[in-house]
């Protein structure tokens, strides 16, 4: 999927060059759009905010992963699978404008009808491809320990893509603490030099806990909804945006052979619009977040 990336990364360059919104290409392929389906609330998707801060956008996102039937089995039980945990990286949820002025960026996705030129303009990588990952909870944590790691670091360096919105089954909370040493990895990206202490708890659902001082708790298995790309590397077999640890030799990748245009679609038209939803609840957010000052900056109301 790497050179479909580049590939559209260049047309999109290609396009802003051009500066006309009459140049439709794979990156904006909509000239007459179609609503899709009708959202709640305003769906703020500054590059600033999503790469930071929990979303509503991107809970929207991962919950698609979550919740779409994928029919998979595991050959290994012999039995379904069952997603319990879906990532989707930020820097995939894009605000710039594919058809538009030159440069145009967006703030919001507004209540109520969104069309597919909404959705084909906010992933502008839509088709990369759901996987399903098999792997254990102390490799789940890495994952997470990897997505927080940037949060303390000056400027636009805290903003980085590999922050990850998240979603689990019957709910999910995952408890940071910016205090604790970020993961770091070595000069090639290839392997995990820190190991990173900043989640301090993860509760999925009403039973599940992953707790890193508790050793039996990493060692449960859990299916991880999330986009093909963060479980790849590089042509020179680096792990895409530093996810080491969805390289280790017992980790499991499920191909679904769904682009994830299609399961967000299918979430935009199923999901269960309750009123508020996909805002964020402060009484149990996805994110818990302590002794980060990024939060006062960016993720509370009127945050730049």
């Amino acid at each position: 999927m790497i050179w479909k990336r580049t590939l559209l990364i260049l047309l999109g360059v290609a396009g802003i060059l051009l500066g006309a919104c009459e140049v439709f290409n794979d990156s904006c392929p909509v000239t007459t759009p179609e609503v899709w389906g009708q959202i709640n609330v305003d769906l703020d998707i500054r590059r600033d905010y999503v790469r930071r801060c929990e979303a509503p956008v991107g809970s929207f996102l991962a919950d698609a992963l979550l919740n779409f039937d994928y029919d998979l089995q595991d050959p290994d039980t012999g039995g379904p699978i069952n997603v319990r945990v879906a990532l989707f990286n930020a820097g995939a949820i894009r605000d710039e404008v594919r058809c538009g002025e030159a440069g145009e960026t967006r703030e919001r996705i507004p209540k109520g009808a969104v069309t597919d030129q909404d959705i084909y303009q906010l992933m502008p990588f839509y088709q990369d491809a759901v996987v399903v990952v098999k792997m254990k909870g102390g490799q789940l944590l890495k994952i997470l320990e990897h997505g927080v790691s940037s949060l303390t670091l000056e400027g636009q360096l805290s903003a980085e893509g590999h922050f990850l919105q998240v979603a689990g089954e019957l709910g999910i909370q995952v408890d940071v603490d910016c205090d604790g040493a970020a993961q770091t990895l070595d000069n090639e990206g290839m392997n995990i030099e820190t190991a990173g202490s900043r989640i301090k708890l993860v509760r999925i659902g009403e039973s599940s806990i992953i707790d890193p001082g508790e050793p039996a708790t990493l060692e449960g298995i859990f299916y991880v909804a999330t986009l093909d790309y963060l479980v790849g590397t590089d042509e020179h077999g680096v792990p895409n945006d530093g996810f080491v640890a969805f390289q280790e030799a017992d980790v499991v990748v499920f191909e679904t052979h769904r682009p994830v245009i299609d399961v967000v679609k299918w979430w935009l038209q199923n999901y269960p619009a309750t009123a508020g939803y996909p805002e964020v609840d402060a009484n149990y957010p996805r994110l818990g977040f302590s002794n980060c000052e990024h939060t006062s900056q960016y993720c509370e109301p009127g945050g730049d």
